[in-house]
């Protein structure tokens, strides 16, 4: 590979990019980051094939995007969140793609300079995900946060139900019973959107739930969409128009 930087990117906010890669470490041990012409992206499916993850910046969520040609960047997930730990709130991060190397500056009172391999990881196939929803749901983050960890204080199990176009429910399923149950009125100003075509209910395994809880620390909004015994697909809008869709599979019994 030529000595030339292929990729100089610089992002402003190390700790949010922190909590992305976060999420990708509870699903997948190495990826591979696309530069190109619209953006970076990182797509990602766990071995399973339970969970997929998407995450989308364009160039305008960066402070430098310099990219010469489409590239590749491939990291050891595991090892590149333990870099960006060592960064604060309020420090850039930087990365620039030479040759084989990849260099990882965490930017703040201090400049953290690391050099990692340019990893060579085979990407699965991965098609585009295309489903309709009956049920759609934008809700402030915290709130989602909130209740899926009540849910997982009864069991390993929450469900998701819209009866109708004024009242959403998220529900901690447990044994022998037990339940946990979170009510959003659209009349309190807690579904911020709401549209119900059809009234929907599903299951989904909490654990698998739990892996995208970091992003709630960089998203204010969570789109929530789904049907009945259908996947889930979780949207956080990341700042300087980022995306991250999260699709789960359902839980069936």
């Amino acid at each position: 590979m030529s000595d030339a930087a292929i990729a100089r990117i610089s992002y402003p906010d190390s700790k949010a990019f922190q909590s992305m890669i976060e999420a990708l470490s509870k699903i997948i041990d190495e990826v591979s980051m696309k530069l190109g012409p619209e953006g970076a992206r990182i797509r990602a499916l766990d071995p399973a094939k339970i969970a997929l993850i998407d995450i989308k910046l364009p160039p305008s969520a960066f402070l430098e995007y310099s990219v010469e040609e489409e590239a590749s960047i491939g990291f050891n997930v595991a090892n590149f969140l333990k870099l960006l730990k060592r960064g604060k709130r309020g420090d850039r991060l930087e990365i620039e793609a030479k040759g084989d190397r990849v260099t990882i500056a965490i930017v703040g009172d201090v400049v953290r300079r690391y050099t990692i391999l340019n990893l060579d990881v085979i990407e699965p196939e991965i098609p585009e995900a295309r489903f309709s929803f009956n049920a759609s749901a934008t809700l402030l983050a915290d709130l989602v946060k909130n209740a899926i960890r009540d849910a997982e204080a009864v069991g390993d199990t929450v469900e998701f139900e819209a009866p109708n176009d004024s009242e959403f429910y998220i529900r901690g399923v447990g044994p022998e019973g037990s339940g946990a149950e979170t009510r959003l009125t659209a009349e309190t100003g807690q579904l911020i959107e709401y549209n119900v075509s059809e009234h929907s209910k599903a299951r989904y395994s909490i654990d698998y739930l739990k892996h995208v809880l970091s992003l709630t620390k960089v998203a204010d909004l969570v789109t929530v969409e789904f049907s009945t015994d259908a996947p889930l697909r979780l949207g956080f809008s990341l700042p300087g128009e980022g995306r991250v869709e999260y699709l789960l599979a359902p839980k069936l019994e």
